[in-house]
């Protein structure tokens, strides 16, 4: 074994090739997807299951249609999910078809899609590339490769191949290419946005074939959205900063060995992101780390990548916030999610920090059977123009189309029991009537809407559908990683303490001018929100309101002490006591409103000392 080992050297290849010594082929780019749960395939072999269920877009249309913004309960910020997308971005790519289409039709008549009913209109989608020499027959059934190393490695920064790696490197001291500002290099010879274009750069995603000038980074993804640039951006510069700190270490170092380490470094700061930060943050908490396991599999399994790591389709907001230093919104303004599409021209005219500035600013949506029409009718464009997908109805027929059973089949997989009635499923029974109306059995119901639609667990983001996938995933990430940092022979103590004790916080104070981040950047800034409330003692703000479940309590005090906070029904009846801290000033308080409270209005009254204060809530479905 240790001369194995031996062979495999002391680092990670950029494709995850010869992590696992005795599977080499695990988690590497290429190797199949795992199989957490069967397939389910309407012939056994590779045709798209779900044939019986209901179109797709009849089911966005009915189900997902989101008229006003339902924020999370927990704070979380815009950071949640656009770490996310860094992440699946690192982690998973499974490559479409070119020649087998997966088109949704549209119902005739559809508002956005067919407002002339002509009853044709399709939204495009294809097929994901199967393994070659799969699908054959029901002893072999059709299977999915991973594009890129599945471990949590810095891919999306590096690569999965050495020549996107190499041509990312600048080759001198380490570093890796930027652009004027600090950004990421554009596809030219020199890098820079007016430079000549370079026909040997790497290859990068675009909704416009004739986007001329794009950056490049180490997934082809990275110019999906500005945020996810930014954060892209974020670690480019870190790794370059980190280049300076260790030529300074060790003098002697040539340009590859300061290259290796710092890549290593980044690998890990990622990693320690990941299991100490955003995944706790959502309420994913996994065992102790107690070492490698060989005989662990760290790729990313089909179910994952096809429906329970979509999850933060439906996070998003319809605008993004761009702010400086001090939460004033910059001269530019903010950005509507449809135009922030592969539009490398909005990062380069705001510059980086107002873009990560605004991502703590801002609560993200509640995960939910609710969807922006940014990405569900408008997504990479207006509908008619070859693009205005409809990402709703793409993750439905994704699951399809990969062979995922049911939702109550993957649930009894996973141990996790089946359910019986739609209102098992859902905590709104008006959700749980729509769901029924449209399915009929809650045998039929898509993976992905069953996961979105589920009460969320204590304390976490979603329900235990998701929750049961998430750990199964990142624990084999974290346990079946030869390479995890807390293990890695080649990084110091130092170097690993480093690691440990660097917040994606502190990564964006060291690399850019903003110096007033929160400790936690998954959870929003408050300070950044300025309330709007009359300067008189025991003035209240209530917002939102009508209130859906949580809601924030703004009270203006002259003085500081405590204040007794009562909800009533109009009877009188008291249905929440708090005890609330005041200073003086504006105080800001997160309530939430059972939702076994019935529907209806409510009396909000704060006491403290002789003075009263009331105000009315409505309690909407």
């Amino acid at each position: 074994m240790l001369q194995a080992l031996i062979g495999f050297g002391q680092s990670r290849s950029y494709d995850g090739f010869g992590n696992s010594v005795m599977h080499p082929e695990w988690g590497a780019a290429g190797s199949s997807l795992r199989l957490v749960t069967p397939f389910a395939y309407s012939d056994g072999i590779s045709a798209p299951t779900g044939e019986s269920r209901p179109n797709a877009r009849t089911i966005s249309n009915d189900l997902f249609t989101q008229i006003e913004s339902i924020y999370d309960g927990h704070d979380l910020s815009d950071y949640t999910w656009v770490f996310a997308q860094f992440i699946d971005h690192d982690i998973t790519l499974v490559a479409d078809s070119e020649v087998e289409p997966a088109f949704i039709s549209v119902p005739a008549c559809d508002p956005v899609f067919d407002p002339t009913c002509t009853g044709r209109s399709l939204i495009v989608m294809m097929r994901s590339l199967p393994v070659e020499g799969t699908g054959t027959d029901q002893s072999n059934p059709r299977q999915f490769a991973n594009q890129v190393s599945a471990f949590i490695d810095g891919s999306a920064v590096y690569g999965s191949d050495a020549v996107r790696a190499g041509w990312l490197r600048t080759h001198s001291n380490g570093k890796l290419k930027v652009s004027e500002g600090n950004l990421l290099p554009f596809n030219t010879l020199d890098g820079q946005l007016n430079g000549a274009t370079d026909l040997s750069a790497p290859e990068m995603n675009s909704s416009d074939n004739m986007l001329r000038r794009y950056f490049v980074a180490g997934d082809i993804r990275a110019n999906e959205n500005v945020m996810l640039t930014a954060m892209h951006t974020l670690f480019v510069r870190e790794h370059n900063r980190l280049c300076d700190s260790i030529k300074l270490n060790y003098p002697g170092w040539q340009d590859e060995d300061i290259y290796q380490r710092a890549r290593k470094m980044i690998g890990g700061t990622i990693q320690n992101i990941v299991f100490t930060e955003w995944l706790p943050s959502m309420g994913v908490v996994l065992e102790e780390y107690t070492g490698y396991k060989p005989d662990i599999n760290s790729n990313v399994s089909n179910v994952f990548s096809a429906a329970a790591f979509r999850f933060g389709h439906t996070l998003l907001s319809s605008n993004l916030l761009r702010m400086d230093d001090e939460c004033d919104k910059v001269p530019q303004g903010d950005i509507t999610l449809r135009n922030a599409f592969f539009n490398p021209e909005l990062v380069v005219s705001s510059g980086l920090d107002p873009l990560v500035k605004g991502m703590s600013a801002q609560v993200q949506q509640n995960l939910d059977c609710k969807v922006i029409d940014d990405v569900r009718n408008f997504l990479f464009g207006p509908p008619g123009l070859g693009f205005g997908l409809d990402l709703v109805s793409i993750n439905i027929n994704r699951g399809r189309e990969r062979g995922l059973p049911d939702y109550n089949t993957i649930r009894e997989s996973l141990g996790l029991g089946r359910v019986r009635t739609f209102d098992e499923i859902c905590v709104d029974p008006v959700e749980a009537r729509i769901m029924e109306d449209l399915y009929g059995s809650v045998n039929e119901v898509d993976p992905w809407v069953g996961m979105l639609a589920e009460e969320h667990m204590p304390g976490a983001m979603f329900g235990e559908t998701i929750m049961a996938i998430m750990k199964e995933q990142f624990k084999a990430l974290r346990d079946g990683d030869r390479f995890y940092f807390e293990i890695d022979p080649e990084l110091s103590a130092q170097e690993k303490q480093e690691i440990r004790s660097t917040k994606l916080a502190d990564l964006i104070e060291r690399n850019t001018l903003l110096q007033s981040m929160q400790k936690n950047v998954f959870v929003m800034e408050r300070k950044c929100h300025k309330i709007n409330i009359e300067e008189r003692h025991l003035a209240l703000n209530i917002a939102p309101n009508p209130v859906l479940s949580n809601f924030d309590l703004h009270i203006y005090s002259f003085e500081s002490g405590y204040a007794r906070m009562v909800i009533t029904d109009l009877m009188g009846k008291e249905i929440i006591s708090r005890r609330l801290p005041i200073d003086t000033g504006i105080n800001s308080f997160n309530l939430n409103l059972d939702s076994g409270i019935p529907i209806g209005f409510y009396n909000l009254s704060v006491e403290m000392g002789q003075r009263f204060s009331a105000g009315k809530i409505l309690k909407a479905k």
